[in-house]
C-alpha cells in the first residue's frame, strides 16, 4: 500500500513527516533517514536508516589501490564488531590510491572509534583515516 501526502517546505528548508508515516516507518526523535536524490526524475526519498541512540559514525580514508586492499579494511572492522550500514568506493588515482566513504554503526565494537583509528593505521589497512559521530 502506499500513501500520498502534500507537504510545505519551510523557510529553513525542513519538511514535517507527518506522524502516521514516521509511525509505519518506525522513525522516532532523533532517528536518523537516508535521503536519496534523483536528478533525472526530479525525486526526493526519505528511508529510515538509524534508531536514535545508535552509535553511527561516518568514515572516511585512503588505501591503496590494489585488488585486496579494501576487503582487508572490512575484515579488520568486522572482526571488531563494527557494522557497515552503507559504503561507496573510487580510485582517485588509479593503480595507486583509492577512497572509501562509509557509514557505520559501531553498537557492538567494543573499541572507540579513536582505538579503530588506531587500529587501522597499526595494521596499515589505511591512511588519512577519519572516524566523525553522525
Amino acid at each position: 500500500m502506499s500513501s500520498s501526502l502534500i507537504a510545505k517546505v519551510d523557510e529553513r528548508g525542513r519538511l514535517i513527516i507527518p506522524a502516521s508515516f514516521r509511525e509505519i516507518l518506525n522513525i522516532a526523535e532523533n532517528s536518523s533517514v537516508l535521503l536519496t536524490l534523483n536528478t533525472e526524475k526530479k525525486a526526493l526519498a526519505v528511508l529510515p536508516f538509524a534508531s536514535a541512540g545508535e552509535r553511527l559514525y561516518s568514515v572516511r580514508l585512503a588505501l591503496s589501490d590494489a585488488p585486496g586492499s579494501l576487503s582487508k579494511v572490512l575484515l579488520l572492522l568486522a572482526s571488531e564488531g563494527v557494522d557497515l550500514v552503507q559504503s561507496e568506493s573510487v580510485a582517485s588515482e588509479r593503480g595507486r590510491k583509492a577512497l572509501w566513504k562509509a557509514v557505520v554503526e559501531m553498537k557492538y565494537c567494543k573499541r572507540s572509534a579513536v582505538e579503530m583509528k588506531k587500529l587501522l593505521a597499526k595494521e596499515k589497512a589505511a591512511s588519512e583515516i577519519e572516524f566523525e559521530r553522525i
